[in-house]
């Protein structure tokens, strides 16, 4: 089967996420866009953990954390609080913490909130040098989110995979590998300079939170600007993701049935 996450990237793209790490986004993005989890209540939320276990055990991804875990990347919180974290991986060069929703309703914003938190708790307690790693952030949910839950997701780096809804990392990628020519330049040109500051690690928005706090900070990033860049980013989403996923479609015709089948042979499925 041919991977198009694995092609070269063009010229001008930087990459967003290591090699692997876009393996398993993908891979997530296909199990919860073809659905068919069995199960109500918590057992079914069990069972979406244990699918995205599988499906990192079967790539190679190491997780260094699972559902219970009290830690991540085995760094304790500043706080001393014993928040759960459901995923994580570390590595010398890079970290990703994930939160694992499958549930019947829409997904409170105090999830995404409690999510953050969590985040920048480890990172105020975590040693110097664990503490440089990039640390990416994910939420993957089985069911939409609100858009006040991407917006939110948006301002913090932190990427949502849903049904339905081509996450921004793999529009990101997609254009890399050549979906730049279903777009027009100014389109392209927007993928290049906005999706890289939507999916960045949780050093780089503390970053520029202090940065604006100093006035050193740009403010179409931070402050009032950064709602209105969120909110472009949102519409580039909703405007330019399915022209992405048809563009893949064309090229690789039955790409998302191919991996989900692939994926379901691989972890026995779900």
């Amino acid at each position: 089967m041919v991977t198009w996450w694995k092609q070269p990237r063009q010229r001008g793209f930087l990459p967003l996420l290591p090699d692997n790490v876009l393996d398993v986004v993908t891979r997530s993005y296909v199990v919860t866009d073809v659905g068919g989890l069995v199960g109500y209540g918590p057992e079914k939320g069990r069972r979406f953990e244990k699918l995205f276990y599988d499906v990192c055990d079967r790539r190679g991804v190491f997780l260094s954390e699972k559902a219970g875990s009290r830690s991540l990347g085995l760094q304790k919180t500043a706080s001393g609080f014993g928040h759960e974290v459901d995923a994580a991986t570390r590595s010398p060069e890079h970290v990703t913490h994930w939160e694992l929703k499958h549930l019947t309703v829409e997904l409170p914003k105090n999830e995404m909130l409690i999510f953050n938190a969590k985040g920048l708790d480890f990172l105020y307690g975590s040693a110097a040098m664990f503490a440089r790693i990039p640390s990416s952030r994910y939420l993957l949910s089985g069911s939409n989110v609100s858009d006040e839950c991407r917006f939110f997701g948006i301002l913090w780096g932190i990427m949502i995979i849903e049904p339905g809804l081509l996450p921004l990392p793999l529009i990101y990628e997609a254009v890399a590998r050549g979906a730049s020519r279903c777009l027009r330049e100014f389109e392209e040109e927007a993928v290049i300079n906005l999706l890289p500051w939507a999916c960045r690690p949780l050093q780089k928005v503390v970053k520029d939170l202090s940065e604006w706090s100093h006035e050193k900070g740009e403010s179409g990033r931070c402050g009032p600007g950064s709602v209105r860049t969120a909110k472009t980013v949102m519409a580039l989403q909703e405007q330019i993701g399915p022209d992405v996923l048809d563009y893949l479609d064309e090229e690789y015709p039955e790409w998302v049935s191919d991996l989900a089948n692939e994926t379901w042979s691989e972890v026995g499925g779900w």
